[in-house]
């Protein structure tokens, strides 16, 4: 039986990229400011065809983590990178923290490196019909987001440009992802101990694990005097789009893989740990659900004692990785 660490590994990856530091385009910060996304290319050397590729998104609720994976935790980078010797590409993308732009900048980001990669396809011998994603926690949300909303032309964005290509993909897997962040608000709201804090001069790249709840008002930028999770929870019950601050909660709600389920979605896999104290399982359960009621090709995969990552043991991570395989 694997039992998660206490202490999670670093687990970078054992090669250097084939392509280091490649720019797939510009973008801008809350701030003003211009921003540059770039992204890291695995691949054999010896490599000269078009062949599939796994773009992996890193996880870090959307406030950490770096595209190098010299600091990463998570052992799904460093096992993809060693099917490189299988013919297959692993494109590692930075994408905007949530400390740089509130969404949707993230998921315009992660669309983004789909449409670069169709565009450049022949430079960097990747077949773009033959493109899958996986990603876990944050990650695992945007490459939901990237597999699941492919039409949603709101959600595109103009990051880099290749408007030209479609952001679809052939396949995706999915580690412990949030999948309807208006429930993620409400759950953490009524978890909430002690009188409502006011949500202002949030160091946002500092909170912790321990204040991980506020996350999903940090996410749409509410933060500022007079606003607690406790009043956007009410904000989310009371359901009146007339609200002045309701445009929070349809964030929210644009920005949930599960609203975007039919029956069109490329094949998906989901994975959860029973245990997971971040992301709780329900989310995958009921993103599952939403799938197969749909008719999309959906499977789903619960390790009961799995956490929330580094791994959820060989067996299960390794089904992950023969499911993009099979599919690509």
């Amino acid at each position: 039986m694997y039992i998660p660490p206490k202490v999670k590994p670093l687990c970078p990856p054992e090669q250097p990229p084939r392509y280091e530091d490649v720019v797939y385009g510009e973008a801008a910060l809350d701030n003003g400011q211009s921003y540059t996304l770039k992204l890291d290319i695995y691949q054999s050397p010896a490599q000269t065809e078009p062949g599939p590729c796994i773009v992996y998104y890193f996880g870090g609720g959307w406030m950490w983590g770096e595209y190098k994976q010299v600091t990463q935790k998570a052992v799904y980078c460093r096992d993809l990178v060693r099917m490189t010797q299988e013919g297959y590409t692993v494109v590692c993308p930075d994408y905007r923290l949530v400390s740089q732009a509130i969404f949707p900048a993230c998921i315009h980001d992660a669309k983004a490196v789909i449409r670069f990669l169709k565009a450049n396809g022949a430079s960097y011998h990747i077949d773009p019909e033959r493109i899958g994603v996986l990603g876990n926690s944050a990650g695992g949300h945007l490459a939901s987001m990237v597999a699941l909303s492919a039409d949603c032309k709101e959600l595109e964005g103009t990051v880099g440009g290749n408007t030209e290509y479609s952001s679809t993909v052939k396949a995706a897997c999915i580690f412990y992802g949030p999948a309807d962040l208006t429930k993620v608000l409400r759950d953490n709201v009524e978890a909430m101990d002690g009188p409502p804090a006011d949500l202002t001069g949030t160091e946002i790249e500092n909170v912790g694990n321990d204040k991980a709840g506020i996350i999903p008002a940090l996410i749409v930028g509410y933060t500022g005097p007079g606003r607690t999770m406790q009043k956007l929870g009410r904000i989310l019950e009371k359901a009146d789009p007339s609200d002045p601050d309701w445009h929070y909660i349809a964030l929210l709600q644009k920005c949930s893989p599960i609203r975007y389920v039919n029956k069109n979605n490329p094949p998906v896999c989901l994975f959860h740990g029973g245990h997971d104290p971040i992301v709780p399982v329900c989310q995958s359960e009921m993103l599952y659900h939403a799938l197969t009621a749909a008719g999309a090709d959906a499977t789903y995969v619960s390790y009961s004692c799995g956490g929330h990552g580094p791994s959820l043991g060989s067996r299960v991570d390794s089904f992950a990785y023969q499911f993009l395989r099979d599919r690509l």
